[in-house]
């Protein structure tokens, strides 16, 4: 019996493509990460770590690291829960740029707004558009840029190795990684939910 779970484990874990975001993010190189640019901007990804959940779901963990200059990247990850029928239900972005905490915390699904009160002698009200995604992401980047943003301009708490000492901390630029890690969101939930 604990090998039939452990199977069934194993199979919910390779439900996420990860071959396929890699392709999507000009394919996984030896090291494990897929580099790539954005409007001019370095960008790499390591491949995802993907963890089922009891509830026969799986988070997606990835981390994006923007390639501010020739010998800096500044990390985040980010995570994203789906339920078992392959609706996200989760999104977080966390870091620590030069030493400072970035955290979106957990932006979880909303649940839909109650349908207008009809009134009598009145047509129907219609139901207003429910968008939970996009309400999602809003509230992810509203809370990961002004994190970031606050990072960026704090001073560096970390024990400097010699090329920072030389160079000075990596520049952090909260519109460039907004974007990655915004490029790197969309493809994960644009992956295929038929295995999920």
């Amino acid at each position: 019996m604990k090998s039939l779970i452990f199977l069934l484990l194993i199979a919910r874990a390779a439900a996420f493509d990860s071959a396929g975001f890699g392709q999507s993010l000009n394919g996984w190189t030896r090291d494990g990460s897929a580099h790539y640019s954005l409007d001019g901007a370095e960008y790499r990804t390591l491949r995802p770590v993907v963890t089922p959940s009891e509830d026969g779901g799986e988070t997606v963990a990835v981390t994006v690291l923007h390639r501010s200059n020739s010998w800096a990247e500044v990390p985040f990850q980010l995570e994203v829960a789906f339920a078992a029928n392959g609706t996200a239900q989760s999104f977080r972005i966390h870091g620590t740029p030069r030493g400072q905490k970035v955290d979106t915390g957990l932006i979880s699904r909303p649940s839909p707004p109650s349908a207008p009160a009809a009134i009598e002698g009145q047509p129907t009200p219609a139901t207003p558009a429910f968008h939970p995604l996009a309400e999602m992401k809003k509230s992810l980047f509203e809370s990961f840029e002004s994190g970031v943003a606050t990072a960026a301009e704090a001073k560096d708490t970390r024990k400097r190795d010699l090329l920072a000492r030389i160079y000075g901390p990596e520049p952090i630029d909260p519109t460039a990684l907004s974007r990655g890690l915004r490029y790197n969101l969309d493809l994960i939930l644009r992956q295929p939910v038929s295995a999920k």
